[in-house]
Formats: structure tokens, C-alpha cells, sequence
């Protein structure tokens, strides 16, 4: 599986600066890390809704875009995948409750102060159980 990931990653490296209007992958990068980093919130979102359905192809899909985008945000901020696959490994064998009483809590550096239309609109809709666009209808009378 490593070595998906690790071509994935090289290809995404590769496209980043070719012509957005033939690659996905250089429109994200040209629409900049915050457009980039909602994408990720919106598969995360998407692969959870998929997870609480009946459709286990619909989670894999899900899950394969929501890695898909973390590779890209891992890009764009210039954390390379093997990065990431090491702080894996130096958490395996520890307990996931020592492991994070023995973080300590980093101050976000710029934190967004507005949320995007985009996930706005759609956090209400999902904290409600309702899909995204979907108005709430009052009876009157």
C-alpha cells in the first residue's frame, strides 16, 4: 500500500505545476491551500456519510478521495508522505491514549476566522441530519 501512496504522491508533485485546465490537480494548487484544505474537509465529510450508509463501495470510493486530497494538502504545505509514515511508525506499539496524553497542544498559527460558503452551508445541514442543500420545511397552522 506504501507504495500506491508513494506513487500517488510523486504523480500529484508532478502535476502541480502543469496547466490547470488539464489537470485537477494543478486547478486545486492554483486555487491556493485554503481551497485545497476545504476540499479534504468536504471527502472527510463525504467518507463519513458513506461510512453510516449501507454501501461499502461508497466508503471505499469516499476513502480513496479523502486520501487522495490529504496527499495534496501534504503537497501543498510541503510535509512529505514519508514524514507522515514515520510518525506512524514511531506511534506503533504505544497505547493511542498514552500517545496523545503525552502530546501537548500547539496554538493553531493562523486560524481561519471564517468558514467558506462551502462548509458553512453544509455543517448545519449535516449536524441536522439532512443532506447538503436540503431546507427544513415549517408546518404552519
Amino acid at each position: 500500500m506504501a507504495d500506491t501512496l508513494d506513487r500517488l504522491a510523486a504523480t500529484i508533485a508532478s502535476r502541480r505545476a502543469a496547466d490547470p485546465g488539464s489537470s485537477y490537480v494543478a486547478a486545486l494548487f492554483a486555487r491556493g491551500l485554503p481551497k485545497i484544505a476545504q476540499k479534504l474537509g468536504e471527502e472527510a465529510v463525504e467518507t463519513v456519510i458513506a461510512a453510516l450508509g449501507d454501501d461499502a463501495g461508497s466508503v471505499t470510493g469516499e476513502a480513496a478521495d479523502l486520501l487522495f486530497h490529504l496527499l495534496v494538502l501534504l503537497e501543498a504545505r510541503g510535509v512529505p508522505l514519508a514524514s507522515v509514515l514515520a510518525e506512524l511508525d514511531r506511534r506503533e506499539g504505544l497505547s493511542g491514549l498514552d500517545e496523545k496524553a503525552a502530546r501537548t497542544p500547539k496554538p493553531l498559527a493562523a486560524a481561519p476566522t471564517v468558514l467558506s460558503e462551502s462548509v458553512a452551508e453544509t455543517a448545519p445541514s449535516l449536524a441536522l441530519g439532512r443532506k447538503t442543500g436540503e431546507r427544513r420545511r415549517i408546518r404552519r397552522g
